[in-house]
């Protein structure tokens, strides 16, 4: 203390020169970090610009015009389709009162009944699918979109009756939400307002969930996809139908149902079953046989002249189609009656 009263300049000098260094490391240390910082920001764009340079089309503002234009157009396509879907779309589902809906339900059940009026064409107790409403009527709510599926199921069994189709074995309609009282799982107000009721209304808000940036996985150990669910464009009216029929019914019948301009329909499952059991090489192949007088033996049929006439290939298909089962076909189908959404929109680019 005494020191700094007698060498009062000195004291000064070395307190300022005290300071200036201390500011000098702070502002040093300062600048090291601040480099550090504008290194790491030099090298992310370093990053950014190479991954650019890979991107194709490489962006740059004609690329970003071309890429604009193509999705004009990819738009202007989807638009396109969007039209020629909804086209299918009925004008009006307006509800009709539960009577009213059971009334045309009997006459078209009736309709239906007398395109097959063979026995056991039909299954027992047939109401087209619509059992449960054979003493009950429907909810109100719920008329005009059954109106809709009803006449489909019809339009399903008239083509059936004009392939050729003699039996049907089962028909099973899959109950709709509104039979329920209940929003489809995809509809705008169920989206907005959570629509639905319990445990429907939980689900589908777990659905809403976004899974972007999560590795989950469903069941069976399945990966779920890294983005959010994709917009419904279509409501889903689900059946499952058996007929039995040759191959030739069978096939016209399904062409049928893909190029109908009335209703839109998306088999989601097919199989075909073959009753008729197939000859193969067995123990039954294998056991030596004595030829009888006038036996036919492929090995001394000798084949001359030319090729065989139309004829003879019609009765080698039949030959054919009964030796394989191919007489009569089971058939089974599980398809989606499509309900498109007239208010689905795309974007439009600004």
């Amino acid at each position: 203390m005494t020191w700094f009263k007698e060498n009062k300049f000195l004291a000064g000098l070395v307190c300022i020169t005290s300071l200036l260094a201390a500011l000098l490391i702070f502002l040093g240390l300062k600048a090291g970090s601040s480099l550090e910082t504008v290194q790491a920001e030099i090298s992310d764009k370093e990053s950014a610009l190479e991954k650019m340079k890979n991107l194709d089309p490489y962006p740059t503002p004609d690329s970003a015009k071309e890429k604009k234009a193509s999705l004009e157009a990819m738009l202007e396509k989807a638009n396109k389709a969007r039209e020629m879907m909804v086209a299918f779309r009925p004008e009006a589902m307006e509800g009709v009162s539960g009577k009213i809906f059971s009334e045309n339900l009997s006459a078209t059940v009736a309709k239906v009944k007398e395109l097959f009026p063979g026995e056991g064409a039909l299954p027992k107790s047939f109401h087209l699918g619509f059992e449960g409403y054979s003493g009950s009527l429907p909810e109100e709510g719920a008329t005009g979109v059954l109106t809709y599926q009803l006449g489909a199921l019809e339009y399903v069994f008239q083509e059936l009756a004009a392939a050729g189709v003699t039996e049907i074995q089962n028909l099973n309609r899959v109950e709709l939400p509104a039979e329920k009282g209940e929003e489809w799982p995809d509809a705008m107000s169920a989206k907005k307002s959570g629509g639905g009721k319990g445990k429907n209304n939980a689900k589908n808000k777990n659905k809403g969930k976004n899974t972007r940036g999560k590795n989950s996985k469903g069941k069976k150990g399945v990966k779920k996809p890294a983005f959010e669910n994709l917009p419904a464009i279509a409501h889903r009216l689900p059946f499952e139908l058996v007929f039995k029929a040759p191959e030739g019914p069978a096939r016209q019948f399904l062409t049928q149902l893909a190029n109908s301009d009335q209703y839109f329909f998306e088999t989601r499952i097919g199989r075909v079953f073959n009753p008729s059991p197939i000859p193969s090489s067995g123990k039954s192949a294998s056991k030596p046989t004595t030829k009888k007088e006038g036996d036919f033996n492929m090995d001394e049929m000798v084949i001359e002249g030319a090729e065989p006439s139309m004829m003879d290939k019609a009765s080698s298909k039949q030959i054919l189609n009964k030796v394989s089962g191919g007489d009569e076909l089971v058939i089974y189908l599980r398809a989606d009656l499509l309900l498109f959404i007239a208010e689905k929109e795309f974007p439009e680019l600004k």
